[in-house]
């Protein structure tokens, strides 16, 4: 066997068993240093020409045309030659890990909140720049992600990276107005009013054709929420506080509620049988077929205007309108303060390039506000948008700039650019993000080292999804959670979260 040979046959293995990363990392850094920042002192030497820029993000190398419009842009302003590296999300912490391996990092990474144990390997092996003394010199960055961007990168106490700035999902109830109207129903306000109409739709021929063909309930694993919200809980192994205390939504007594109310729409048969199994894109191609009549998800989903145009078509009559947020559910959905969408790092080894450092930071804080925000958010001005007084309206052009979020790298103010990138379904927007919602603070928690979050929400998500269907009882719930705690040293993570929202003031 030859040497490349051998040595892909090693990646593969440590790849699997999660070792790579960590195996591989250089022995000489020292993630405990600060190093002094690059810009430091004298200016940096200037290459001849553009720096070269590369940044591994997540996404398909077709979604970037052939005419860059937004490359050819940022090139010319920063005198950069800028290249994103995209690769299929489902390969991309690999890619990520064979990179480091080698030593052989991009310029810019972008790390999805589902690898972040990819992240922390990185930083807690030295592979990435501490940015603490690069701080000030992220102004723009800083105003897009705010501080709470910068405190979702810490790792061990240090910024190794900061948290796009938030999205918006605001997910929810929406039903067949259409369907109610036909059956003589009135919209539901309670949980047991919601069972009745989901029955209805599920029985009485709600499309006229003259066969038991629809059901009461579609969605997708999420809609696990609606009902959880419905009890004053949410998703297994949220944090939140209640008087003052941090609470796991898996330790909170409502959880035994939320599971049997979920087990009272499952038994009575008005849930699409798909429902653990479905993708957003099946429950839009569901909602415009007609195959159900309720659905718990965000408008994006339903209501975008090519997903209306395609149910018109199917029939004319169909309307979906949001469900407003039912007589005692404290909530219709969580809100993650301490989300990550993704986090941007930078290798440590660019310290020894301060040319190309500045750049990368240059580059971040360009896209963070301004003109070059508005390029990455809406196109070129005065062909994709134009300004009208105040407000920027997008043009009949604006489709040919329906890529340029792969080139927001710090994220994008969200309500500002959906109120002007989808104008018809803004009160839809506004209205469903006003819905009850629980603050949850998973996303500053880091579990701590040993502790394994994938295999311990793996575990969790494949036992409350026998409670749920009635294949567990909720009478060994308890044995449930001793398991998990037995099996995973549950209980160190519980300790850490506390500590952790401790020291950011969260808890008292």
């Amino acid at each position: 066997m030859n040497n490349k040979r051998w040595v892909r046959v090693l990646m593969g293995t440590m790849l699997t068993s999660g070792l790579l990363v960590s195996a591989c990392a250089p022995k000489a850094a020292d993630p405990a240093a600060t190093p002094e920042p690059a810009a430091k002192g004298a200016e940096p030497a200037k290459s001849a020409g553009p720096v070269s820029i590369t940044m591994a993000r997540a996404g398909s190398p077709s979604a970037i045309p052939k005419e860059d419009f937004v490359k050819k842009e940022l090139d010319a302003k920063l005198g950069i030659n800028f290249k994103l590296d995209l690769t299929d999300d489902k390969e991309h912490a690999n890619k990520l890990s064979v990179l480091a391996a080698s030593q052989n990092l991009p310029d810019l990474i972008e790390i999805k909140e589902k690898d972040l144990s990819v992240y922390y390997q990185m930083a807690r092996n030295g592979l990435l720049l501490d940015l603490t003394p690069y701080l000030d010199k992220l102004g723009s960055v800083k105003k897009q992600v705010g501080e709470e961007g910068f405190t979702k990168g810490k790792v061990d106490g240090k910024v190794f990276g900061f948290s796009q700035a938030p999205r918006i999902v605001p997910q929810g109830f929406w039903i067949r107005k259409d369907w109610l109207d036909k059956l003589g129903l009135k919209t539901p306000t309670t949980m047991d009013e919601l069972l009745e109409v989901a029955k209805a739709f599920t029985e009485k021929d709600p499309d006229g054709n003259g066969k038991k063909d629809t059901y009461g309930i579609s969605g997708t694993r999420e809609t696990e929420r609606g009902f959880l919200g419905a009890h004053g809980t949410t998703e297994p192994n949220k944090f939140y506080i209640q008087d003052g205390k941090l609470v796991n939504s898996l330790y909170d007594p409502n959880m035994k509620k939320g599971i049997e109310e979920f087990q009272r729409f499952l038994k009575a048969g008005v849930v699409d049988p798909e429902l653990f199994t479905n993708k957003v894109t099946d429950v839009t191609d569901k909602a415009a077929k007609g195959f159900a009549g309720i659905f718990y998800e965000q408008w994006a989903g339903l209501v975008r205007d090519e997903h209306v145009k395609k149910m018109k078509e199917i029939n004319p009559k169909a309307e979906l309108v949001l469900l407003p947020a039912l007589q005692g559910a404290k909530n219709v959905r969580f809100n993650d303060v301490g989300q990550i969408t993704a986090i941007i790092a930078i290798p440590k080894k660019l310290e020894k390039d301060p040319e190309k450092l500045n750049k990368v930071l240059e580059l971040l804080n360009y896209v963070s506000e301004g003109d070059g925000a508005n390029l990455v958010y809406y196109g070129q001005k005065d062909v994709h948008w134009k300004k009208e007084g105040d407000k920027i309206v997008l043009t009949e052009k604006k489709g040919e700039a329906s890529y340029t979020w792969l080139y927001q790298l710090t994220g994008r103010p969200e309500m500002d650019y959906l109120m002007t990138k989808f104008p018809p379904q803004a009160a839809l927007i506004k209205e469903s993000s006003a819905l009850p919602e629980l603050k949850v603070y998973n996303g500053f928690v880091i579990p701590p080292k040993g502790f394994n979050i994938t295999d311990a929400n793996r575990f969790i998500g494949e036992e409350m999804l026998k409670f749920y269907t009635g294949k567990a009882k909720v009478e060994d719930y308890d044995a449930f959670l001793a398991s998990l705690e037995k099996t995973f040293n549950f209980k160190v993570y519980l300790e850490e979260a506390d500590k952790t929202l401790k020291g950011l003031g969260y808890v008292k």
